[in-house]
């Protein structure tokens, strides 16, 4: 853990020296929406933040392979290789949005819409509600399997709730979002569900720095393999680390046990425990406009 401490320290660092001047979204002075959160998304889960309507928001995000513990031979994992999400969004109202995404992993894309149904405008504790359904599809099938890329069961459907609130004068945001995931190993001939648990926190220093931490713990269902390559079971998913805003965008970068990325993949649980192997750097880069 020292090395990965090291790591992200210096990251901190030279983030700092390069960071452009912060970026605020715009205020609307007729109807001002209640925001906790500065983005739609964190490293892994969504917030129940929405894009206002007519923008866009465009995430690349990266989860190195390697373990962090591999050392210089490997680059602590810069080396790769690495799963790799893109995907667009765009806001149909104030509070409706839709998302588009691909990942390299299985060829994964997805398909989700969030809708934030409540506001309690609290000044002690503001808190919001938000809903989000998914449709996954993988089109990477092995060869070996006689299935069409297209087939029904390549695909799965997902639905999540989130929760937000805000305390110590919008220091601090916590979230959780239970998520629900069906037919989470796509090669079974039962089709298999996955329920999980999932918390984050992250702790505003300014308009420009925080640090954070996300958990996601698997309280029922399917908990093992996504690919047929895969052997034993997944665990629960871990990932801390910092954000930067600045220049309209929003930077991640993290230590996590999780390479998996979109939603109908992540949920299914992480990859490795958490041993000293198991931890890989990430990061994440999410643009609006």
């Amino acid at each position: 853990m020292k090395k990965v401490l090291i790591i992200m320290l210096l990251g901190f660092s030279i983030s700092n020296i390069i960071a452009q001047p912060s970026w605020k979204s715009k205020e609307s002075s007729s109807n001002v929406k209640l925001a906790l959160f500065h983005s739609t998304q964190t490293a892994n889960f969504p917030t129940t933040e929405s894009l206002e309507k007519g923008n866009w928001m465009y995430e690349i995000s990266h989860r190195f392979i390697p373990s962090v513990n591999e050392g210089i031979e490997s680059l602590y994992g810069f080396d790769g290789p690495a799963r790799i999400r893109f995907a667009l969004a765009y806001g149909i109202t104030d509070n409706l949005m839709i998302t588009f995404g691909r990942s390299n992993n299985m060829d994964n894309y997805d398909l989700q819409v969030k809708q934030k149904v409540l506001e309690i405008n609290s000044p002690h504790i503001p808190s919001v509600i938000s809903i989000l359904g998914g449709i996954a599809i993988n089109t990477g099938i092995p060869r070996n399997i006689n299935r069409d890329k297209f087939d029904p069961d390549n695909m799965q459907i997902y639905l999540q709730g989130i929760f937000n609130i805000m305390i110590l004068d919008k220091k601090i945001g916590i979230g959780v979002v239970t998520s629900y995931l069906y037919n989470s190993f796509i090669y079974s001939v039962e089709k298999q569900y996955t329920l999980t648990i999932g918390a984050y926190i992250q702790y505003y220093f300014n308009r420009t720095w925080s640090v954070w931490l996300e958990s996601n713990s698997i309280a029922a269902g399917y908990q093992g393999r996504i690919r047929l390559d895969e052997t034993g079971k997944s665990y629960n998913s871990l990932a801390i680390g910092f954000t930067i805003e600045t220049g309209g965008h929003i930077f991640n970068i993290m230590v996590t046990n999780n390479s998996r990325l979109n939603s109908s993949q992540f949920i299914v649980g992480a990859d490795r425990g958490e041993n000293n192997d198991a931890w890989r750097l990430g990061f994440g880069i999410i643009r609006y406009f």
